[in-house]
């Protein structure tokens, strides 16, 4: 699809969401492509809901002439490494479709299945929660001293739900109602954490690594779970 390709939201089919018909066509798009969509409204919730679909994987700028605004997009490609932020969005999306994943197995009674799952959804959290801890709250530690104890408080609090977690997928006979009840109360805990996370500390962790060690994102992303580096 070449650059000066134009997708008019005005033209979604009629009762269809804008974020759901940019997607249809955005899907499409291969790494390192660009295009450009107009829309009649503000553009922030349409990127947000686009780089959910799409993984955090664009990068857009926008323009407005007062009767709409036209938003340039770009798919970053095999050499355009995500940066700090959106790779630990990344993380945190992978994190929660595990998380969904082992909810439905429980669920459904497939204890074999979902304690492999929930297995990895340890292994990928605890990496995730040692990385902020040990490696990106000293960063920014002057700059977000509350919200970063707040992150550490939730840390403590997500790593004892874990141990319980894992209590319960060590005992073969357990019923997988336990199972499935840790689940929701670790589905409720990381999804005010990773809101906070995102909106007061992601940014200022970005902010800061632009003058730390610049091998720091290797680190990072070595360190964490395998889907996202």
């Amino acid at each position: 699809m070449p650059c000066c390709y134009v997708l008019d939201l005005r033209l979604a089919p009629r009762g269809m969401p804008p974020a759901t018909y940019a997607y249809s066509i955005l899907r499409e798009l291969g790494p390192g492509e660009t295009v450009r969509i107009w829309s009649p409204e503000e553009p922030a919730l349409l990127m947000a809901q686009l780089q959910n679909h799409l993984r955090h994987t664009l990068i857009w700028r926008t323009v407005t002439d007062g009767q709409g605004y036209l938003i340039t997009l770009h798919i970053r490609g095999p050499g355009e490494l995500l940066p700090l932020a959106d790779t630990l969005r990344r993380d945190h999306d992978d994190m929660d479709a595990r998380l969904v994943r082992s909810l439905a197995l429980a669920d459904a009674g497939r204890w074999i299945e979902a304690v492999t799952e929930v297995d990895g959804l340890d292994r990928a959290l605890r990496a995730h929660i040692l990385i902020e801890n040990e490696l990106l709250a000293p960063l920014a530690a002057d700059d977000a001293r509350e919200p970063t104890a707040l992150m550490r408080r939730e840390h403590d609090d997500i790593l004892v739900q874990l141990d319980a977690i894992r209590e319960v997928c060590l005992t073969p006979d357990a019923p997988c109602g336990d199972l499935s009840t840790w689940l929701g109360l670790l589905a409720a805990s990381l999804n005010k954490h990773e809101f906070r996370e995102e909106a007061s500390l992601f940014g200022a962790w970005e902010r800061a690594a632009g003058g730390a060690d610049p091998g720091l994102l290797d680190t990072v992303r070595r360190r964490l779970s395998p889907a996202v580096s």
